[in-house]
């Protein structure tokens, strides 16, 4: 990990709020349900961790994510809108969940 990375991973640890994405979505009955993605780094990268969003993935022995290259031209914030934004394209391409 490196320097700036470890600057990133020391504010989300530091900050008030938990670092967790929740993003309202409906399963496949259509009932109300909420993915959470729990974000962090590793490596030279921002991830959130979250659960299986296709059949493929659901099927799959690997722990889900999505991730974002961290480049010190950018700032913890908008890091995070460029992973949530993946977490985001990641449920609408997927067949398990509808976002609302």
């Amino acid at each position: 990990m490196n320097k700036y990375t470890q600057e990133l991973q020391d504010q989300l640890n530091n900050s008030n709020l938990e670092p967790y994405f929740e993003i309202e979505v409906k399963d496949s009955n259509g009932e109300q349900d909420f993915i959470l993605c729990e974000v962090y780094c590793k490596g030279n990268s921002l991830i959130a961790e979250r659960v299986a969003v296709s059949t493929k993935e659901e099927k799959s022995k690997f722990i889900t994510f999505d991730k974002v290259a961290i480049d010190d031209a950018f700032s913890l914030d908008e890091h995070l809108q460029e992973l949530h934004e993946e977490v985001i394209n990641s449920i609408s391409n997927g067949d398990l969940f509808a976002l609302t």
